[in-house]
């Protein structure tokens, strides 16, 4: 995996996720190394672990093999719609934690989109499969705009994706709840603050707004800058390198991905879900070039397999 150099402190315990604001960059973080493990192949398999929040966005072959002994650390795994590639793994990745040396009873919950077929199947079969064994798993069914609790301060909440299919298919953000200071007294002078939210109250000075840490799309065409707008990570399908190769309305370009997180002003893109028809060495360069001349002014890294590429 290639990871960024110069160590510094990693994003989801920075004070501000503004990285215009506290000239932070996430190419000088200890970020991916320490927070994403994933993989990704267009049609074979395609998984993401957020290591700090334990969240695992879909789950494609070969997910509990790539985990290990770490099979039982996430909490909550979050369907994006139930297509093969997406949905294999998870069997597999149930049984590990259920049978192995480990913690077999942790809860598990798992979200995903109101009536997908896939995921209703999969189920199906898992209680066949294992006709006399309790999973300790909650099932969710999600709509856009449903949310779920990622402890105190966050929640993970599903936004609509487009990708093509008759069934309901999902993006997920996860919310983070801050406090700052009310714009109207940002000429105030420290004691000035301290004074009024003496006398007042801290709601008479600080105002409470949420903040998207983490943005997955899954398979999707671009979705709109304000689903994902100022998110410290933002993961975007990017499947094709043309428009012209794409038959139908349901994956994004690299072009595409980079302006919604040009627009969105994200401070980190990952690429995913890019097309197995590229020679990578050729395509590479291409896409490298594709960010510079983007005007996307964040970090850039693709997921490839296993591997994480730095685009810059």
């Amino acid at each position: 995996m290639e990871t960024p150099t110069g160590m510094r402190q990693p994003y989801h315990n920075r004070p501000s996720a503004d990285h215009h604001r506290d000239g932070i960059h996430w190419s000088g973080v200890a970020l991916l190394q320490d927070t994403l493990t994933g993989y990704s192949r267009a049609m074979f398999s395609n998984w993401l672990w957020h290591r700090p929040l334990e969240l695992l966005i879909d789950a494609g072959e070969g997910l509990q093999l790539a985990l290990g002994q770490k099979v039982w650390a996430p909490e909550v795994v979050a369907i994006t719609h139930g297509h093969a590639d997406h949905l294999m793994g998870l069997p597999g990745f149930v049984a590990s934690r259920r049978f192995g040396k480990g913690a077999q009873d942790k809860p598990l919950t798992v979200v995903f989109p109101e009536g997908t077929a896939g995921v209703e199947t999969m189920r199906e079969m898992m209680a066949r499969l294992w006709p006399r064994e309790q999973f300790p798993i909650t099932w969710i069914a999600m709509k856009p705009g449903d949310e779920h609790p990622l402890g105190r301060t966050r929640a993970l909440q599903a936004f609509a994706s487009l990708h093509g299919s008759a069934e309901q298919t999902l993006g997920y953000r996860v919310l983070e709840s801050r406090r700052r200071l009310k714009p109207e007294l940002a000429g105030l002078s420290q004691n000035e603050v301290r004074d009024r939210a003496q006398a007042l109250g801290r709601e008479a000075v600080m105002d409470t707004y949420r903040h998207i840490v983490f943005a997955h799309t899954g398979d999707s065409m671009p979705v709109p800058p304000g689903d994902v707008a100022k998110a410290d990570l933002l993961v975007h399908d990017a499947t094709f390198l043309d428009p012209d190769e794409r038959k139908w309305g349901i994956h994004a370009t690299v072009g595409e991905a980079l302006q919604v997180a040009r627009d969105a002003d994200v401070a980190c893109l990952v690429l995913h879900h890019f097309s197995i028809r590229y020679e990578r060495n050729e395509t590479l360069p291409k896409v490298r070039t594709l960010v510079a001349e983007s005007g996307f002014q964040g970090d850039c890294w693709l997921l490839d397999d296993a591997r994480l590429i730095n685009l810059r």
